[in-house]
């Protein structure tokens, strides 16, 4: 299938799903959703790209086993999906189908994932790692 999403700046590709971002800074997403991993707030699995709910101003995007990451431009992360280890760096363990908030972490300037691990580099030139 040629999926066509005009705008694309970058792709990353996970083991079950993948994200796209724009040139307008939202991030679309397709592929398997058996934890979330889509961030459109459903379980559905998607053959053509949706929307990730409630994401604006990003510049850099990350795709673990069957979780995601976004870096907006205020240096925020933002993760979703899977987190049965942690990886989506909220404090808990629970599956989230839209994205949150990585908890007190700001300065991000790109963001990596592995399979149930996330990282991050900071502007201060720390790397932050979780999961």
């Amino acid at each position: 299938m040629l999926l066509n999403i005009a705008g694309l700046t970058q792709i990353a590709a996970g083991s079950y799903h993948n994200l796209g971002l724009r040139a307008d800074g939202t991030v679309w997403s397709w592929g398997n959703n058996g934890s979330g991993q889509l961030g459109d707030g459903t379980l559905i699995s998607r053959s053509a790209p949706v929307q990730v709910a409630g994401l604006s101003g990003v510049t850099d995007i990350a795709v673990g086993y069957a979780h995601s990451l976004a870096r907006k431009r205020d240096g925020t992360v933002w993760a979703w999906g899977a987190n049965s280890s942690g990886q989506l760096g909220t404090g808990a363990f629970s599956d989230s189908p839209v994205p949150v908030l990585v908890s007190a972490l700001t300065g991000a300037i790109s963001v990596a994932a592995g399979s149930f691990h996330s990282l991050v580099r900071k502007s201060d030139g720390t790397v932050w790692a979780w999961g």
